[in-house]
């Protein structure tokens, strides 16, 4: 059947309001779930912020959390695939079919990207390393967690966000654009993501290379368990994910040694504020691109 919104998209921009509402109505259920199973005082809003305000990577809560955005964001996709899209909900690329590959190329290609960036900026004096912390049981719920938050952003940003601006333009490349800029949107808030230009530019190139394989396979498992790889190695290494501390969880102990600017080394926010990532991000959609170009 025909959409009930033809213009796609206009269909994108209508499903963020309704993501985020329905998103919200679900995590403030949870929320109240959570506090009464773990005995706070709903009627204080202390409580509320003692139990949430400070979770790190390794909560369970936190992870508990993340499941239910999960959830949410379901409910969103369920309402627009089948109320406007018209079309069954597997159509934003759930099929797991002969999908090995593809995600063991989406973590093995994360490890490359984030180990290559930390030896680069090891051989070059922007980081020094201050020991091995080794490996701590945390580490598997946080796994859970980003694994579950990738997901989580790869069903909006390229499963329905990209798909439905793909379904309007036949230039992949504007397409990909529409979808980033909201994609870098979403981190707007994140700590110190406004140091310098490049946290959002990276951001926003971060799109591409994680959108890049679903327009020409409309399958969303390469770029997931990169998005994924992407977070984990750069926490395992010692560098924040987007401005977010990982000390509960990293395995490597390292410090920027203030030799290099911000804008090499990342700074506060991570590698992910450095232009060596941004140019990796770019040379690494390039390189997806050909990939796949060249099998048609």
């Amino acid at each position: 059947m025909e959409p009930r919104i033809k213009n796609g998209w206009f269909r994108a921009i209508l499903f963020m309001p309704i993501w985020m509402i329905t998103m919200g109505f679900v995590v403030t259920i949870a929320s109240v779930l959570i506090m009464l199973a773990t005995g706070a005082d709903i009627s204080n809003p202390g409580s509320a912020e003692e139990l949430f305000g400070n979770m790190s990577f390794d909560s369970p809560i936190l992870l508990l959390m993340t499941a239910f955005q999960v959830v949410g964001s379901f409910l969103a996709l369920w309402f627009m695939m089948s109320v406007v899209n018209r079309e069954p909900l597997m159509n934003i690329g759930l099929s797991l079919e002969n999908r090995g590959k593809e995600m063991l190329a989406g973590l093995g290609g994360a490890l490359v990207f984030i180990g290559g960036i930390f030896l680069v900026l090891w051989m070059i004096g922007a980081i020094t390393m201050t020991g091995v912390v080794g490996f701590k049981p945390g580490v598997f719920i946080v796994s859970m967690m980003l694994f579950l938050a990738a997901f989580d952003e790869e069903i909006i940003f390229r499963g329905y966000i990209l798909k439905n601006m793909m379904d309007e333009t036949d230039n992949r490349w504007i397409a990909l654009g529409g979808s980033s800029v909201l994609f870098a949107l979403l981190h707007a808030g994140n700590p110190s993501v406004w140091s310098n230009w490049v946290p959002m530019t990276e951001l926003f190139a971060a799109g591409f290379i994680l959108g890049i394989s679903y327009t020409f396979t409309k399958n969303l498992w390469l770029p997931t368990f990169f998005h994924f790889g992407w977070n984990l190695f750069q926490g395992l290494f010692g560098f924040e994910i987007s401005g977010m501390g990982v000390d509960s969880w990293k395995m490597i102990a390292h410090e920027n040694t203030g030799n290099i600017p911000d804008v090499i080394s990342g700074g506060a926010f991570g590698i992910e504020g450095s232009v060596i990532s941004l140019c990796c991000t770019i040379l690494g959609t390039y390189l997806i691109f050909k990939y796949y170009n060249d099998k048609e």
